[in-house]
């Protein structure tokens, strides 16, 4: 079917344009189309006939498409094709609307019937439901008959247990006895088991007395169901009033065996055995005879330590303790014997005494206020360590491992059962933290500069030694407490950090920025930044990564770290969310940046006098271009001398690559504004500072070079930084070159490189070119003429905006826009001047600095083998001859852009004649 598509549609495409001089050509193209593509073999073709059992004369193999087209369209004309295309379209219409109604007539009567037998099957389903409910019920009335009697039987049969048990419970109380059985189980109770434990009661057997009424207890707690029975009553009236008497009986043992100041004068063993009785008596009985016990020891306690006498003052509290001590002694070696051990005698006997003395110490702590501080915290520590002595005594560890607590085992009750009375008043410590602090920033901010003698020392002193004293005043206070008096020690110590960054840290930088800067105050600056952040590192939370050179210091920082992590870990847990360094991390940060900011004002403080050299030099009478000025070299000398040591000193890196973006931005404004300085500049004067960028810019690429440990690759970005700003100056530079006759040229290269419409930015470039200010105004009217042919310019550039401007980060102009004779590289420039030979320049009488060429060439002089640091701003001697390679090169962009210049105006003064 497809092959006959085709064949029809090559043949309406020969059809339709058969009119046309081209139809034999279209006619041969697609015979030969369809004959190389489309053909299909005869037995493929009878197969697919057969397959679709179609007529469609499409589908004939002998299928002759022109044909088919011509007995179609047997004329011109449409309108009888048409109508006949109208009329069956009309019949297919017709028999679709028949074949619908057809097919709806007789589904319709199928879906009639199969609603009836759907409601059919549901009420024969409804029918056999009611059927097995009926036999349902006919077996549950079935199974009810059959079990009735099976019922009766059940409950008998637990009856006859209860009674069984009940029997059985009344012979254990009868064996008991150790009595003959008696006909009367009434008489069996009263004569035999309750006489016998009266009797051994009257005989002080507590021992026995013990066992027989343990057991009596137990089966008689069996009937007390049976009570309205009066046997059973009066059975259980009988043991309540012996339990009475034994209760009685017993405490008065205890009171007769014990002197008024609790010495032992009775035998221990009887007491023992009452202690058994007691035991079986329950809580209440064993609860009033220990209480009574614990009063009794202690009452001489009381006694010794009342209110107001001097053996109660606060630094005697160790007394209280060695009392106590002497106590458990006499209880360990003499009353031992008597209490049972899972009474846990002795801890309810310090659980009470705990109790007397933080009521006492209560009372005493508000009249020491005024005492001394060392008084408290003494007392205060004697406290603590009597109650980890009394916790490790009576811990619950495994006999087996007295070592291993149980995790899940509660806080021991003696911790903070006294302390805690001493957390009020705690104040008074914190008080004396905060003036030792103060103390400790006056000495630090008063400490001289030349006492950090110690050359390998990386941070300054005073924060390590803070820091201990940090460690050491919190170990100590959470000995002394964990909860608001620990709270406001941490609050506190973020105070003086604050303070020790803002006013020891900050406060040392140089404040007077005329006056001359030394390497020692570089030096000293690099300490000051380097403990910055030595301090963020220590009160963060997540730990850090070494970088730099604090090897020696490698201990202290894994000591010290993460303190806000281990603050919180000391602190009560309900405080922990109020802890919190994030003001101090920002504020050392803020330290660091202001450091940051400090070296780069003192570096610039050091190569000022270069660039005020610079703007004394004569720009304007200069006839010759030579090599690098003497500026230059000493700018180089400077930097790599400031920069080496900073580059040395400084110990996270990440900081020195700061450092180093933030010189470079500095520089540029101030070079900028430093070339703005030297008017007037002539063209060979703008090519001779050209020069003199180009071995700045080199220096200020090899900047992270600088510094024995700052090896490895200069980031691209960093260098892309550079460039961007180094090309504002020498995009200024190439504009003054530019002749300003005519001015034309002029214009045109300054609307080409600058690209803004300002007047005023304009005529910056005319003073620096010493043009009269006569002259000013044919100058503006022809460029403000010009400049408004282009309404896409900006009407400030950057480049100009950053002389003004200090703040200007230096951002690009993009250097895609730049003709191919100014972005090409020196050496494409150097092999473009053909017309230039170095021998003409080889008279010239030049000083000649050895310097290193943009491009990575080291100079012909054997003292500047390496490009490294060490050889940058080495003194430097006069030669005269042959050039350096770097020096040919730059000569060689300044007589290239001069020629393209005159190319330029020669074509636009061809494009005007035309």
């Amino acid at each position: 079917m497809s092959r006959g598509f085709v064949q029809l549609f090559n043949s309406t495409m020969v059809s339709s344009i058969t009119q046309t001089n081209q139809q034999d050509e279209l006619h041969a193209y697609f015979e030969d189309f369809y004959s190389d593509s489309f053909r299909l073999t005869p037995e493929l073709d009878n197969a697919l006939s057969d397959i679709l059992d179609t007529k469609d004369p499409l589908d004939s193999s002998e299928f002759n498409p022109i044909e088919s087209i011509n007995r179609m369209f047997p004329n011109a004309s449409l309108d009888e094709i048409l109508q006949k295309l109208k009329q069956k379209m009309h019949q297919l219409d017709e028999h679709t609307k028949e074949l619908t109604r057809t097919q709806s007539g007789a589904a319709g009567q199928e879906s009639i019937q199969e609603l009836e037998a759907a409601k059919k099957a549901i009420q024969d389903l409804f029918a056999k439901i009611r059927q097995i409910k009926e036999k349902a019920t006919q077996s549950e009335t079935m199974v009810q008959e059959i079990t009735r009697d099976i019922k009766s039987l059940d409950y008998a049969k637990r009856h006859l247990t209860y009674s069984i048990t009940a029997l059985k419970r009344l012979q254990m109380l009868e064996l008991y006895s150790n009595a003959r059985i008696q006909h009367n189980i009434r008489c069996m109770f009263s004569v035999t088991a309750v006489d016998q434990l009266q009797s051994m009661t009257e005989r002080k057997q507590y021992k026995e007395s013990a066992q027989l009424l343990q057991a009596v207890v137990q089966l008689i707690q069996y009937f007390k169901t049976y009570k309205s029975i009066p046997q059973i009553a009066q059975l259980s009236n009988s043991i309540s009033k012996i339990q009475v008497d034994l209760n009685a009986q017993v405490f008065q043992e205890f009171q007769h065996s014990f002197s008024h100041d609790g010495a032992l004068t009775g035998q221990a063993w009887i007491l023992h055995d009452a202690c058994l009785v007691a035991d079986v008596l329950g809580d209440t009985a064993r609860n009033r005879l220990v209480g009574w016990y614990v009063d009794l020891q202690l009452h001489d306690y009381r006694a010794v330590f009342r209110p107001n006498e001097e053996v109660s003052a606060l630094d005697n509290v160790s007394r209280r303790y060695a009392w106590l001590k002497r106590l458990l002694k006499v209880c360990d070696e003499e009353h031992n014997n008597i209490f049972p051990p899972s009474w846990h005698t002795s801890e309810l006997l310090c659980e009470r005494f705990c109790e007397y003395t933080k009521k006492d110490l209560s009372d005493v702590l508000p009249k020491s206020q005024n005492s001394d501080v060392k008084v408290l915290v003494k007392a205060l520590q004697l406290t603590i360590e009597w109650e980890l002595q009394l916790s490790r005594r009576f811990s619950r560890t495994d006999a087996h491992h007295p070592n291993e607590a149980d995790p899940l085992e509660p806080p021991s009750k003696f911790v903070k059962s006294i302390s805690s009375c001493f957390e009020p008043y705690l104040g008074q410590y914190i008080d004396a933290e905060d003036k030792t602090l103060s103390e400790m920033m006056v000495t630090y901010k008063n400490k001289p500069q030349n006492s950090e003698e110690d050359a390998s020392a990386v941070v300054l002193s005073s924060s390590t030694d803070l820091f201990y004293f940090y460690r050491e005043t919190l170990v100590q206070c959470a000995k002394l407490s964990t909860g608001k008096p620990f709270l406001d020690l941490c609050q506190l110590f973020g105070k003086y950090l604050v303070v020790y960054a803002n006013e020891v840290l900050i406060g040392k930088l140089p404040r007077d920025e005329k006056r001359t800067i030394a390497l020692e105050d570089i030096r000293y600056m690099c300490l000051i930044l380097n403990t910055a952040d030595y301090c963020f590192i220590t009160i963060s939370q997540a730990s850090f990564a070494f970088d730099g050179q604090l090897s020696s210091l490698r201990c202290l920082y894994a000591f010290y770290s993460r303190l806000e992590e281990k603050l919180k870990e000391k602190i009560d847990e309900g405080l922990q969310e109020n802890v919190s360094l994030e003001k101090e991390r920002e504020t050392f940060l803020n330290t660091v940046s202001v450091c940051v900011r400090a070296l780069v004002r003192g570096v610039q403080n050091r190569y000022d006098p270069c660039l005020n050299a610079m703007a004394k030099i004569s720009w304007a009478t200069m006839d010759s271009v030579g090599d690098q000025s003497p500026y230059v070299s000493n700018f180089q000398s400077c930097l790599a001398e400031c920069v080496g040591m900073i580059g040395k000193m400084i110990t996270n890196k990440r900081y020195f690559r700061t450092f180093c973006d933030k010189l470079v931005e500095s520089f540029v404004v101030k070079y900028l504004n430093n070339i703005m300085r030297c008017k007037q500049i002539s063209e060979v004067g703008a090519e001779q500072m050209l020069l003199d960028t180009h071995a700045i810019k080199t220096s200020l690429l090899e900047l992270h070079s600088m510094g024995q440990d700052a090896l490895g690759p200069m980031p691209t970005t960093f260098a892309k930084f550079v460039n961007r700003g180094i090309s504002k100056a020498e995009t200024i530079l190439k504009v003054v070159m530019t002749p300003h006759d005519p001015a034309e040229g002029l214009i045109g290269n300054y609307l080409f490189l600058i690209a803004d419409k300002s007047t005023l930015n304009f005529q910056k470039i005319l003073d620096l070119k010493g043009i009269k200010k006569v002259e000013h105004p044919s100058y503006t009217e022809a460029f403000q003429q010009q400049a408004s042919q282009q309404p896409n310019l900006p009407e400030n550039s950057q480049i100009m905006s950053s002389i003004t401007h200090s703040s200007v980060t230096g951002s690009s102009i993009n250097s895609s826009t730049l003709p191919m004779s100014i972005t090409s590289s020196l050496n494409n420039i150097a092999s473009s001047a053909s017309n230039f030979s170095p021998s003409q320049l080889s008279q010239l009488p030049l000083n000649l600095t050895p310097t290193s060429s943009p491009s990575g060439i080291t100079t012909s002089s054997p003292s500047n083998d390496s490009a490294s640091p060490s050889n940058i701003g080495l003194a430097t001697g006069t030669r005269t001859g042959k050039f350096n390679e770097n020096f040919r090169k730059l000569v060689m962009t300044g007589m290239s852009f001069r020629r393209d210049i005159q190319e330029r105006r020669d074509r636009q003064e061809a494009n005007n004649n035309s």
